[in-house]
This record gives structure tokens, C-alpha cells and sequence, in this order.
């Protein structure tokens, strides 16, 4: 089986990264390092906004690889996650095979002969053919590995994790009517969680770990860097980052994950709005609660703070 090429060295992955204009760290790097030489999953928990989602996706480009994605929500099975059955496929072959059924048993001796003619067509019935490949029989089916990216795992029911298994465990996908489809190349998984709730310990023994925290104000800034399309002078990200330091010493009900803190800035950049003439409604792709607006707003013209 294919699987994603090896790495020299975590450094390796980072400058990949960079290339894909996402900003490792030497945790993050590490573990997708580990993860690459085991052939294991990589499991990201922590809080929403920080960088889990991203990281897939930057991951993909920087090796040039298909992502696949699957969004986990309360209620998902196998039929949107692994595979379901081409109805109406099904149907159109059954009406042909009726037009047919003249000719298929019109020389048969016996009840007998004839039920072990139609027998032959059910394997055609069921077969990958009739088969529609949901996100993750679609990675294992591929003939080049992919990036797998199973995304808030947490919001899933516990029984869905038992199906995850057996796919983190051999790379394969048991189907009753065909049998056990094991995979072409070994994708490279990653499953996001939110902490919404516990993961079992026999997913997370299959994992990789990473706890991937908030960036520090460095880190940031240089994300908010190289995700503005336009160069943007350190002075501008002096004032970027004085400010937030103001805005996350309130008590805020929501404090800004990182993705608000882009939007915001390249906001900032692009109406070219400075300190001075911040207002409450530039905020708004910030802070999402009227109160910590208000908060951050005052915090800002404190004349203490000017």
C-alpha cells in the first residue's frame, strides 16, 4: 500500500507548512513528525478556533494531496460517513434484468436450475458498482494517499466511534454484501475535537496526540503576517497587537479565537482604520457579544490606555 512519504525531520514539516502559509510550532510539528512514521492518526483537541481545522487543510496543500473531509454532527452513521446503496441504480438494473428474465430462464429444466441462474446476478446486485462512496470508504479507496480529516469527532455519538475503529485500526471497511475492502494507500488522518465530550480510550490508543493551545501574541502576529494579502509594516502589527492585549485583559464572555483575529485584522488593514478611530461596530468581526464590545471599546479610550 502507498502511504505519505516519510519526513527528515520535524523542521521539514514546518517550512512545508509555511509554504502553505500555515505557521507551525515545534508541537504541532513533532507530532504530525510521529504521526507520519507510524502510520497512526493524528487527534487534535482544543478549543474551538485555534488552528485544528486549518491545519488539515494546509497540511493537504503542502504535500499536494487530495482533503478529504468528514463533518461529524449528532446522528451520523454509516451510510453518510462510509458508504450507501445506489437505489435507484439498483432499480434500473432490476428492470432490465425483468426484460431479460425470458431469455435467462427459457431453457431451464427445473424450479432449481432456474433459481441458481438468478442467483448468479446477485453479486452483481451488490457490488462496488451500486456502491456510493461517502468520506471515508472514498480515502481508503483512493489510489494515491489522501489527508482524511474527520472534523469535531466529539459531536458524534459514542457508537460512532466503534465504527471508526476497525477504518484507524487495518485501514479497511467490512460490508456485508461484498466483504472486507481493504485499502489501496493509507491516508493520512486527522480528527479534530472540540472537547465537547469524552472520546473513548480505544480511539485516542490508535492516535497520535496534540493538544493544540491558542497561539502566544509572537505567533499570532506572524499568522496575521502571512495571512494578509498586502505587506503590513511591524508598526501596524505593534498596533494589532497592543490592542488585543487591552481587549483580552477584560473579562469577556467569548474572548477572540485566532481565525476572529485574522478576519479582524485584514478588516483593519483594509479599511485602514488605526487606533484612534477604532469604533464599535469595527469590532464586529471580533467579538461576538455586544457586551464584550463594549467592554473592548472602553478599554481602548481609557485615557490611561491611549
Amino acid at each position: 500500500m502507498n502511504k505519505i512519504r516519510q519526513f527528515k525531520s520535524p523542521g521539514e514539516i514546518t517550512a512545508l507548512l509555511k509554504q502553505a502559509e500555515y505557521i507551525s510550532n515545534e508541537d504541532i510539528s513533532t507530532a504530525v513528525y510521529i504521526a507520519g512514521l507510524l502510520s497512526k492518526p493524528l487527534l487534535i483537541e482544543g478549543q474551538p478556533g485555534v488552528g485544528k481545522t486549518e491545519f488539515a487543510k494546509s497540511f493537504s496543500r503542502a504535500l499536494g494531496l487530495e482533503l478529504i473531509r468528514l463533518q461529524c454532527y449528532e446522528g451520523i452513521d454509516d451510510t453518510k460517513a462510509v458508504y450507501e446503496w445506489e437505489y435507484s441504480k439498483q432499480l434500473l438494473y432490476a428492470q432490465l434484468l425483468k426484460g431479460k428474465i425470458d431469455e435467462i430462464l427459457g431453457d431451464a429444466a427445473d424450479l432449481s436450475s432456474a433459481m441458481d441462474r438468478l442467483k448468479r446476478f446477485n453479486s452483481t446486485f451488490f457490488s462496488e458498482e451500486f456502491i456510493i462512496r461517502r468520506p471515508l470508504l472514498r480515502a481508503i479507496s483512493s489510489p494515491e494517499p489522501v489527508v482524511l480529516l474527520i472534523d469535531e469527532v466529539d459531536k458524534s455519538e459514542p457508537s460512532f466511534e466503534a465504527l471508526l475503529l476497525e477504518v484507524l485500526s487495518d485501514y479497511q471497511i467490512s460490508i456485508p454484501e461484498i466483504g472486507t475492502m481493504k485499502a489501496k494507500s493509507i491516508p493520512f488522518v486527522v480528527l479534530t475535537s472540540n472537547n465537547a465530550r469524552d472520546l473513548s480510550d480505544e480511539l485516542r490508543r490508535r492516535c497520535i496526540y496534540l493538544y493544540m493551545n491558542m497561539p502566544d501574541s509572537a505567533r499570532q502576529m506572524e499568522i496575521v503576517r502571512t495571512k494578509l494579502s498586502t505587506k503590513v509594516s511591524d508598526d501596524f502589527l505593534d498596533m494589532i497587537n497592543g490592542m488585543l492585549s487591552l481587549i483580552n485583559a477584560q473579562d469577556l464572555k467569548r474572548p477572540p479565537s485566532l481565525s476572529e483575529i485574522i478576519d479582524w485584522s485584514v478588516s483593519i488593514a483594509s479599511a485602514g482604520i488605526d487606533r484612534e478611530h477604532v469604533s464599535v461596530s469595527s469590532l464586529g468581526s471580533l467579538l461576538k457579544d455586544e457586551s464584550d464590545q463594549q467592554k473592548a471599546f472602553n478599554a481602548l479610550w481609557k485615557p490611561q490606555n491611549r
